[in-house]
């Protein structure tokens, strides 16, 4: 078989680095406080996706798109080189934290991994604007005294770009959902309602009546529809068409966050932006992830629901709260019938105390596992159960009441009585033989001694010799049957001793010649 070729990555280096210096391009023709500082960058977000998918290995990648960027914009080759490590360096410290502290390729998936990769943005992105910003001020591109303004507008544009261009290439970058007919229905009426609400807020849509007024808050249940119905990749992607529309209209002066100045007025919906990112991103997944504990939960329930063990559900007081299947059939009562009711109805009144002692320990938190007990059932008959008694707990860890198992052992109790029985009368058996075989050998002597004596006797005395010799003779009938017991088998339902161990019947009456 022929080795196994390793992926040719060049074409896809030069992919990734085109895909770069196109967006860099683009970002840089809104750049407005320096040619190489601008408020939309979306670069910042295909670095840090893109070493997080496929790893830092796309370094060389990112670095010669970067550098293009750069070079055919402003500057000269040592600034554009700077600017490019710089960006380059940007991408690997976000991938590095992402993946170190925000679970990678799934920091999605948790509302708290998210707020983590926002960190990692806020980080990683504060090196890449510190380092250009600098690169520019030393090679004599940019005056001290604007230092703060174009580091602010750099970060910003980085950071807007970490926070709404990542997210959808991270999520999309993996594996593709199945889409049904009727999600293609819901996404088109989605972006429809996204593109209207975004046109009015940003584009004068319903112009002349409504003109630049603070309306923003109108494309907030839009994304809110997207992350309920669609999760994280449909809120990731709203919020980029959304940021599309936003960007496009507030070059064009229309817009609740225009002022004086384009660049003052992108870094205003930057900011609006980035503030919205980080609430409808975490909101997604905390839907995601309450929809994951109500499918557990629903699992769980029918696990307890189907079980035959009685799984019964209580406060620390002794109320039932819930009673599943299993213990319908074990105690004969229907769950509307005892949920809200007390314990106790299923305790007999001498075990009382037990019930005490449960629910104490249950307030201290203390397990009792395997213990053997009787319930009552409805029709008042009682039948024997192993439990096992936990303590249930909220959210915060503090115990709320108690959940009990109880298994019915009736059937093993019968059979561990049926066995002692069983041993008993093995013993039985073999004390019956050994002692057969002890009563025959004087058994022999009185019976020869006897025969001797009818012999010499006559009349009145024959006849009583005659008596005793019959009665030896039933003695030794009985001997001989319990040499040979060896084995008792105890079939089901029965109730008597083997006839071997019955007098009345292991003594027939006697033959004619008066032997049994």
């Amino acid at each position: 078989m022929a080795p196994r070729r390793a992926p040719d990555w060049s074409w896809r280096f030069l992919a990734l680095a085109a895909v770069y210096f196109g967006a860099a391009k683009l970002g840089l023709m809104l750049a407005f406080v320096n040619a190489s500082a601008t408020a939309v960058w979306p670069p910042t977000g295909i670095a840090l996706a893109s070493m997080v998918l496929l790893g830092p290995r796309v370094w060389p990648a990112i670095l010669l798109g970067a550098f293009l960027a750069n070079v055919t914009t402003a500057g000269n080759l040592w600034t554009s080189l700077g600017i490019a490590a710089g960006n380059t360096l940007e991408g690997l410290l976000g991938a590095f934290l992402v993946t170190r502290f925000a679970n990678g390729r799934n920091a999605f998936e948790r509302a708290e991994d998210i707020f983590r990769f926002g960190v990692a943005g806020l980080a990683s992105t504060m090196v890449s604007a510190t380092i250009g910003v600098t690169v520019l001020t030393l090679g004599g591109y940019a005056s001290w005294s604007i230092y703060g303004a174009i580091w602010s507008t750099w970060w910003l544009g980085d950071l807007a770009g970490a926070l709404v261009v990542a997210p959808v290439l991270i999520l999309w970058g993996r594996r593709a959902p199945d889409l049904r007919r009727g999600d293609v229905v819901g996404l088109a009426l989605l972006l429809a309602t996204l593109v209207a609400a975004g046109f009015i807020v940003f584009n004068g849509l319903l112009a002349p009546w409504v003109t630049n007024q603070p309306l923003e808050f109108l494309c907030i249940p839009a994304l809110l529809w997207a992350a309920f119905r669609y999760r994280q990749r449909g809120a990731a992607t709203s919020l980029a068409v959304l940021t599309g529309i936003a960007v496009w209209g507030t070059l064009h002066g229309l817009g609740p966050f225009v002022r004086e100045t384009q660049n003052e007025s992108l870094l205003l919906l930057q900011a609006f932006m980035a503030t919205l990112a980080m609430t409808v991103l975490p909101l997604a997944a905390v839907v995601r992830e309450r929809t994951r504990a109500e499918e557990g939960l629903a699992r769980l329930a029918s696990i307890v629901e189907s079980s035959d063990d009685a799984i019964v559900g209580k406060t620390l007081d002794g109320t039932i709260t819930s009673w599943n299947r299993g213990a319908e059939r074990l105690y004969g009562y229907a769950a509307s019938e005892v949920v809200g009711r007390p314990l106790s109805i299923i305790i007999p009144p001498e075990l009382a105390d037990e019930l005490s002692e449960i629910l104490e320990r249950l307030k201290r938190g203390a397990p009792m596992e395997n213990y053997e007990t009787v319930r009552l059932r409805r029709d008042g008959t009682r039948v024997s159960v192993s439990v096992t008694v936990s303590a249930t707990r909220d959210a915060y860890g503090r115990i709320t009441g108690g959940s009990s198992i109880a298994r019915d052992i009736e059937h093993r109790k019968e059979i561990e009585a049926a066995r002692r029985e069983r041993d008993v009368l093995r013993s039985v058996a073999g004390l019956a033989a050994a002692a057969g075989h002890e009563i025959n050998n004087p058994l022999a002597v009185v019976m020869g001694q006897a025969q001797l004596l009818a012999r010499q006797a006559n009349g009145g005395e024959r006849r009583r010799i005659d008596e005793m010799l019959e009665a030896v003779w039933r003695i030794r009938g009985i001997v001989d049957r319990m040499k040979h017991i060896n084995k008792i088998v105890l079939l089901d339902g029965s109730e008597n001793l083997p006839v071997m161990l019955d007098l009345m019947k292991s003594s027939p009456p006697p033959d004619v010649d008066g032997r049994s």
